[in-house]
């Protein structure tokens, strides 16, 4: 009895073996292996001779003939830069240069004839003195009281304080108007903004 409980308590319990349902999923890929060191076999060098007569031992002198290399040639134009280097009225014939110059001297007069401005005698005909007389003698009289009153200017034209005269068939007045350049005119205390500019009336002065 006690050797079968003793037989029982050595004996090896057996391991349960279970299936694992669980699945493993790799995201990443495995890297490869790296390769195996190689080792590098390293070699002696002889050492350089240092004096100058174990260099002239090691190494005997070698004369080598100097060559006097050609020049290279020079790169020939292509047919593209020929034909633009060119002159292009060296391949036209003597009478086809003849006719362009003709032609550009008449355009060239023709230009400068159009050009020209010269001062001309103004055209006295019987015709333009007739006109000038009627329109003398319409301005020396004065208006009809059913025509319209003339407005011309009294004063001189680069004058900034402008003369108007008016002609009517009553009489005739001139409007004075100021200048507005003027730093008189602006420091007036009537020189507001809704009568400044404003021409005055009054009796035309005595041309000298």
């Amino acid at each position: 009895m006690h050797m079968t409980l003793l037989w029982f308590a050595t004996r090896p319990v057996p391991n349960r073996q279970t299936q694992d349902e669980r699945v493993w999923i790799q995201l990443f890929q495995a890297a490869p292996p790296l390769p195996k060191a190689v080792p590098v076999q390293t070699m002696r060098v002889p050492a350089a001779p240092t004096s100058p007569k174990r260099l002239a031992e090691a190494s005997p002198a070698t004369v080598v003939p100097a060559t006097q290399s050609a020049p290279a040639p020079a790169p020939s134009d292509t047919p593209e830069e020929l034909a633009l280097l060119a002159d292009p009225q060296a391949a036209l014939p003597a009478d086809v240069k003849q006719q362009m110059l003709k032609i550009a001297g008449a355009i060239d007069r023709e230009l400068r004839a159009q050009q020209r401005q010269g001062f001309s005698v103004p055209v006295d005909t019987p015709a333009t003195r007739l006109a000038k007389g009627m329109a003398a003698a319409h301005a020396a009289v004065k208006p009809k009281w059913y025509e319209a009153a003339r407005v011309e200017l009294f004063s001189a034209p680069n004058d900034p304080k402008r003369i108007y005269r008016v002609i009517t068939a009553t009489g005739e007045y001139c409007l004075f108007y100021p200048d507005k350049g003027s730093i008189s005119a602006n420091s007036n205390p009537k020189s507001g903004w809704a009568s400044f500019g404003q021409p005055t009336a009054s009796n035309c002065p005595i041309p000298f």
